[in-house]
């Protein structure tokens, strides 16, 4: 599989945002609103890289990285999906029938590849564990810890697994993408580029069902995000 290189540059971007979730934050550069509207811009298609992390926010939009809690990695898998329908060729360029259709088939693989790419999170996790465990010695005892050195470490073993994880997401979308356009009746597709739609407004009418009033004030700020960029996709 030959794939452009104008995808490169956003492969080696939604590996560094991917950072986010161990090596420098969580600041929320790894949620799916971000890492959708940073790709779309990339790779030239800021609005479906919008209406794509706009949609999955809206699943996880309570689901916060903090305290140690690992959660679904679907900054990643975004970054996967919309990384794979560009090299794909399911542009604008061929119509908005397909592109709309293509991107939908992209959704659906999101929700798999945010549970499967957690176990990138705990795998880092325990690779870095025991350098930590000398910092933490080191500092007991009153030698130097040698932070830099070691917290490098962790920093390559991250940026490095989660581009390796992101390219094998990444074929694997692509392959499924192409299946999909040989192999999915017409009529399917149709469906598909018509539930384009619908997939962001029922998502935030299922958030706001679903959140409770008290809590509400807590996310009314990815909601109003939420909205920005479904009215800049749409």
């Amino acid at each position: 599989m030959v794939w452009p290189q104008t995808i490169i540059v956003p492969l080696l971007a939604g590996a560094a945002l991917n950072l986010d979730r161990q090596a420098w934050g969580p600041f929320m550069l790894s949620r799916p609103l971000v890492t959708g509207f940073v790709i779309g811009w990339l790779t030239g298609e800021m609005r479906y890289g919008a209406w794509l992390g706009l949609s999955v926010e809206l699943l996880w939009l309570a689901a916060l990285p903090l305290g140690g809690q690992l959660t679904p990695n679907a900054g990643l898998a975004v970054s996967a999906a919309l990384i794979a329908w560009v090299g794909s060729g399911f542009t604008p360029a061929v119509g908005t029938y397909q592109t709309q259709a293509g991107l939908v088939v992209s959704f659906l693989t999101v929700p798999l590849w945010a549970l499967a790419l957690a176990g990138l999170d705990r795998l880092n996790r325990r690779l870095v564990e025991p350098r930590l465990a000398l910092i933490r010695a080191d500092l007991a005892t009153g030698q130097n810890p040698n932070f830099w050195p070691r917290n490098m470490l962790g920093f390559w073993l991250n940026l490095l697994s989660s581009l390796l994880a992101l390219i094998l997401a990444v074929a694997a979308n692509s392959f499924l993408l192409h299946l999909a356009a040989r192999l999915a009746p017409e009529i399917v597709l149709i469906n598909f580029n018509f539930l384009f739609n619908l997939i962001p407004l029922m998502g935030l009418l299922g958030m706001a069902a679903t959140i409770e009033p008290r809590a509400f004030n807590y996310y009314l700020g990815g909601l109003l995000a939420g909205l920005a960029a479904l009215s800049l996709a749409l």
